[in-house]
């Protein structure tokens, strides 16, 4: 799975209205980022290179447009349901598994890195909607961020993955109930007539 460490993460969020916008086009609304080495013990688990990685692992270029077609921001909240749905999409996961990232990612990865208690919701809801939705899709190996995909707009893209923004916004639902309060849930778009908390386009 990829992180990404971004001077202005809590201000972006593509949310789910940018249909006619081209993949590329919305990823390059992503703030600049620095680069910063990654723990070892991360890279163990999250890079796709990796012998012990997990299912779903991917590298940070993908990841970042998984963001995009979930319509979820940078937030650790929104990059927690990123990862799950990332990790439930994959052919080999098992409950086994998502129990052991839940435990490596709470107790065993560094304090700026580390998952708390308090996200697990969301990444379980990742796993959820994956498993209901995407289940075998395998989004780690479909190369999104090929010229194949970033041409398309966000909207054939999701009709190709089969996500479908409804079912996004039944577990974004979910999150106002599990998560509610925070940042990230309070911009999650759960209404097909929410306009507020959308990626600010330029005029």
């Amino acid at each position: 799975m990829g992180r990404r460490i971004d001077l202005n993460w809590d201000e972006w969020n593509p949310g789910l209205d940018t249909d006619d916008m081209t993949l590329a086009e919305v990823l390059a609304t992503l703030p600049a980022a620095e680069a910063e080495d990654v723990p070892e013990i991360i890279r163990k688990y999250e890079n796709p290179e990796s012998p012990d990685a997990l299912p779903g692992a991917i590298d940070l270029a993908r990841h970042d447009c998984i963001h995009v077609l979930l319509g979820r921001g940078l937030h650790v909240q929104d990059e927690a349901f990123v990862i799950g749905a990332t990790m439930g999409a994959a052919s080999d996961i098992t409950g086994e598994i998502v129990d052991f990232f839940i435990k490596v990612s709470t107790t065993e990865y560094p304090k700026h890195w580390r998952f708390e208690e308090a996200h697990i919701p969301s990444f379980r809801l990742g796993v959820g909607f994956a498993m209901d939705n995407l289940a075998g899709k395998n989004l780690h190996l479909i190369p999104l961020e090929g010229p194949d995909w970033q041409d398309k707009t966000v909207r054939e893209a999701r009709k190709r993955l089969g996500i479908v923004k409804e079912e996004l916004r039944a577990y974004f639902r979910k999150a106002e109930l599990l998560v509610p309060g925070t940042a990230a849930t309070r911009r999650l778009d759960t209404s097909a007539h929410r306009k507020d908390g959308q990626l600010n386009q330029p005029d």
